[in-house]
């Protein structure tokens, strides 16, 4: 079963629980650990599909995956949401230069270059060549910043 590590990486107004994208939780089985001792938010935890989400993760059906939490309504006229990444452990950086690569894509145009590099990383994975498709994830992550300054 593949352990799997869960954090912030967009917050949408302000968070409650005071969660922040350094806060990182690790999942092993069905237990919850939190090796930095980071804030919890039941509600946020309560949002991660634990039945079709963690096991399409743990099974390896899947690598990452994105999930929000509903949003808190302490304030109704304040929108509150977190945007959690989910990924196997041991796939963990590569999970994060996909995430980051996402949020930056939807902002601007992909260069060529970029592009790619994407497409080479999607098919080292679907060759299981996780390392190389870190690296390659890593060169399109760095290309679109590039094109973002």
């Amino acid at each position: 079963m593949n352990s799997i590590k869960a954090r912030p990486v967009q917050l949408i107004g302000n968070c409650p629980a005071e969660l922040t994208p350094e806060d990182e939780f690790q999942i092993e089985g069905l237990q919850l650990e939190n090796p930095r001792g980071s804030r919890l938010c039941l509600l946020a935890l309560s949002q991660i599909p634990i039945g079709q989400g963690i096991w399409q993760l743990q099974s390896g059906e899947r690598f990452f995956s994105h999930v929000s939490c509903s949003g808190c309504t302490l304030r109704p006229d304040q929108v509150n949401r977190v945007v959690f990444l989910l990924g196997h452990a041991d796939k963990w950086v590569l999970c994060q230069h996909i995430s980051a690569y996402l949020a930056l894509s939807r902002y601007q145009a992909e260069p060529e270059t970029a592009r790619r590099a994407k497409e080479e990383a999607i098919r080292c994975q679907d060759r299981g060549e996780y390392a190389e498709a870190t690296q390659k994830m890593e060169i399109a992550l760095r290309a679109l910043k590039s094109n973002a300054d």
